[in-house]
């Protein structure tokens, strides 16, 4: 009897053992639950951002074109094939006013000038400049007005090409004469014609001195001092050649043909906080 009691005993405790542990298990299952309920859904919604640049990008187009939607790296000239005259630019004749000159050689095998024979071609725009010098005008600047803008446009850089041509007589007496404005200077190929330190030509072949009117706000060889954010300057290329050069003579025209010219055009960035960034841009 006595065993009997207590089995039922022993079942009313395991009875009561097996609710604790379904109700602890349905609380714990309840809490899990509750847990990964509550967190199910995060949302974050974020005003609409739209990216722009705030470093302007130098572009470049032939004179009255439209500047390139992207970074120009180089603008070809009208693909001209000109034949010149020499010449030089320079203020020999009139002390105020620089011009193209010309002369006649003293004789047809040595490039000296007959003494006396210098003659004014005239300015950039007179009547016989185009037998003297090519002129191509190009347009370097920004299409973005919301973008920075740049400042100290030099020449970074004369590459003389010579084709296929194996005749050099012209190479080393070619010229530049790069205006923007009232602002200009001449300049010779730069080293190996690759590496980004264009010349400025302070004398010609026969010792005849010139003085490149530059300026730069940072810099005194600059042909603008500052190219606004969305705006553009207008930059005047004329190709000569130095009559005075040793090449440069009667007797030597075969060996003196087939010339052609590439420009660097460098400038400083700088960014819509007014910051110079360190890596001019170039065209």
């Amino acid at each position: 009897m006595e065993n009997s009691k207590s089995v039922k005993a022993l079942k009313k405790q395991m009875a009561a053992a097996i609710a604790m542990v379904v109700v602890a298990g349905i609380a714990l299952g309840s809490s899990t639950y509750a847990w990964f309920v509550s967190n199910n859904t995060v949302k974050a919604t974020t005003a609409s951002i739209s990216a722009q640049s705030n470093a302007p990008f130098l572009k470049i187009a032939k004179k009255g074109g439209t500047l390139a939607t992207t970074s120009a790296t180089q603008v070809a000239g009208e693909g001209d094939k000109t034949t010149l005259y020499p010449s030089q630019w320079n203020h020999a004749i009139d002390s105020d006013t620089y011009q193209f000159e010309s002369a006649y050689a003293a004789a047809a095998s040595a490039p000296d000038m007959l003494t006396g024979s210098r003659f004014a071609v005239g300015g950039v725009d007179a009547m016989y400049r185009p037998d003297y010098a090519l002129k191509q005008s190009f347009d370097i600047g920004t299409t973005d007005a919301n973008a920075g803008s740049f400042q100290d446009l030099i020449v970074s850089n004369v590459k003389i090409d010579m084709g296929a041509s194996t005749k050099t007589g012209l190479k080393d007496a070619l010229c530049v004469l790069v205006k923007c404005g009232d602002n200009w200077g001449v300049y010779k190929a730069s080293e190996n014609d690759t590496v980004t330190n264009a010349v400025e030509l302070t004398a010609y072949g026969d010792s005849t001195t010139i003085t490149n009117n530059l300026t730069g706000t940072n810099a005194s060889d600059a042909l603008v001092a500052t190219i606004a954010a969305g705006n553009k300057v207008t930059v005047d290329v004329y190709v000569f050649y130095d009559g005075s050069y040793s090449t440069v003579f009667t007797d030597n025209l075969a060996n003196l043909e087939s010339c052609g010219v590439t420009l660097t055009f460098t400038a400083t960035p700088v960014n819509t906080d007014g910051n110079v960034v360190n890596a001019p841009n170039g065209v």
